[in-house]
């Protein structure tokens, strides 16, 4: 935003939050956030979006034991009705900027009984190797990026080909822009983020639409699937032969664990 003024020019720019200033505000609201969520609705809202997308069948990939990361975990509200609601043997990587966050999500993970791992990692350098997941579930962290691009291509390169990755964001709007004068964050457009997923190799997006509530008027969510590229397909290929040959094949891709666990 800019104005002139005679010989004088004036501009106003966005300023985002640091990743050492998130941390330091997550880590101020950890002890209450968990509560917060639930006065809010936001619990209720996150289970029956699960409960949505299990009817479509856009989760089938999703068996017992698949591992599924959480970029922005908090206090894992959103992976714990995850795992209420698709299977109760999920295991969870959860990743967030805020050591007290991860204390208490390791509480509540604890206390539901879910298999997890944590990490105190910045989503623009995740700590886990390619194709490493089969999902990725991400609530209200984008919109706290610098470089939202950036954060959602690392979240893309360890999701598995053909592996779902579900996002909500902070949706523009009236309370959209009260949540960002507060919080620092930005806000999306439906189109923008379509637009963002896509460019970063996210095809069958599908908006799903919270239940009446605060969510439905704050956030939006949005799934969508990684393409199987070229790599994924030559993989897959050395695969096949290897079982025929009855061989080990190197150089496939596996699954890593965290490097960094706090279960």
């Amino acid at each position: 935003m800019e104005w002139t003024i005679g010989w004088w020019q004036i501009s106003i720019q966005r300023v985002y939050p640091t990743p050492q200033q998130l941390s330091q505000t997550y880590n101020r609201a950890a002890s209450w956030w968990h509560q917060h969520l639930r006065l809010l609705g936001y619990g209720y809202a996150y289970r029956a979006l699960w409960q949505s997308l299990k009817n479509t069948g856009m989760l089938s990939l999703w068996k017992n034991n698949s591992h599924i990361c959480d970029c922005g975990i908090e206090t894992a509200a959103l992976s714990l009705s995850l795992v209420q609601t698709i299977h109760s043997t999920l295991q969870i990587t959860g990743v967030d900027l805020s050591s007290e966050m991860l204390n208490m999500a390791h509480q509540k993970l604890n206390d539901g009984r879910v298999i997890h791992h944590l990490c105190c990692s910045d989503v623009s350098k995740l700590p886990f190797g390619d194709r490493s997941f089969d999902g990725v579930i991400s609530a209200h962290l984008l919109e706290h990026l610098p470089d939202p691009k950036q954060g959602l291509q690392e979240m893309v390169r360890i999701l598995r080909p053909n592996a779902p990755l579900m996002l909500i964001v902070t949706r523009i709007g009236l309370l959209g822009t009260l949540i960002q004068w507060h919080w620092g964050n930005r806000c999306f457009s439906p189109k923008e983020l379509s637009a963002l997923m896509q460019e970063v190799g996210l095809v069958n997006l599908q908006f799903i639409p919270f239940p009446v509530g605060l969510a439905r008027f704050s956030s939006m969510a949005c799934i969508g699937f990684r393409r199987e590229d070229d790599d994924a397909k030559q993989n897959e290929a050395a695969l096949r032969i290897a079982a025929a040959r009855d061989v080990d094949c190197v150089g496939v891709p596996t699954q890593d664990n965290c490097r960094s666990a706090n279960a």
